[in-house]
């Protein structure tokens, strides 16, 4: 799953690559073409009319700078899947940056997998469990709660690592959408009325793109702020003592908590960075 994270929408589904490429070209572009056309008129009508009423002469210069609008603006649809192919290879080349200082795989073990603290002296502990050997309802109830613990903190990790398949997924299928639909959003830039359609439809490309480079500053974070933590060491000769470590239990659950909503926040932070909302 987080092998992903470096993928480039070329790599992660290449038939469904394929498929965006030849319907991009075969379907949306003429569909943009046209569109274009009528962008490219207005334009043409913006300069042309206001001259006529001021009883000015048209000349070709007046219009020329439309016509190159409205060449970049196909040039710029023609090329739309490979302008987000480029941008997918801007926020792989973050996260690239990101592992010289450590591997994915660091950050998600030190923020996903409960961690058990065992007591500082293993023999005493063991003498201690062998006490409890004498009483067997001691041992059970110590023993659930102590498993209990754990699974209530791993069950919430394991949630958090199925919210990051949830969003790669999503975030890949946005983007093949969007490359997908790219022509018709990029023929804006022909007209100065309209052009803000392409900027920001390039603006939420770069935000889906660099939701994976957010997801992983995400996780280096947290694991550099906490990680979660059983505490029971000097906690296994009675069961009261173990009950006490409930709270660092359930702090580590809150901690899950907030990763996971930090998670689900992830496309909003990359948003804000490119400016178009929450």
């Amino acid at each position: 799953m987080f092998s992903n994270f470096t993928q480039n929408i070329t790599d992660y589904n290449p038939a469904a690559f394929s498929w965006v490429v030849k319907m991009s070209t075969q379907v949306i572009l003429p569909v943009a073409f046209y569109i274009s056309l009528f962008f490219f008129m207005m334009e043409v009508m913006n300069v042309v009319v206001p001259k006529s009423q001021a009883g000015d002469n048209v000349q070709f210069k007046d219009i020329s700078m439309t016509f190159m609008r409205w060449l970049i603006a196909m040039a710029a649809a023609t090329a739309g899947v490979s302008i987000f192919v480029f941008i997918t290879m801007i926020s792989t080349g973050a996260i690239n940056l990101f592992n010289q200082s450590g591997s994915i795989t660091d950050a998600i073990i030190n923020s996903f997998i409960p961690k058990i603290k065992l007591p500082d002296n293993p023999l005493s502990a063991l003498g201690e469990i062998f006490g409890m050997l004498t009483n067997p309802g001691k041992l059970i109830n110590t023993a659930i709660t102590g498993v209990l613990m754990y699974l209530l903190c791993l069950i919430a990790q394991i949630v958090a690592v199925i919210s990051v398949s949830v969003i790669i997924y999503l975030r890949f299928f946005q983007l093949y959408l969007m490359a997908l639909l790219s022509p018709i959003p990029l023929v804006s830039f022909a007209s100065r009325e309209f052009d803000s359609i392409g900027k920001n439809y390039l603006k939420y490309a770069f935000a889906y793109a660099f939701q994976t480079v957010v997801l992983v500053a995400v996780m280096w974070l947290f694991s550099y702020f906490a990680q979660p933590t059983i505490d029971v060491s000097g906690s296994l000769s009675t069961f009261s003592e173990l009950k006490d470590n409930w709270g660092s239990a359930l702090g580590s659950l809150v901690y899950a908590i907030s990763y996971i909503v930090m998670i689900w926040q992830t496309l909003s932070v990359s948003k804000r960075l490119f400016g178009v909302g929450v």
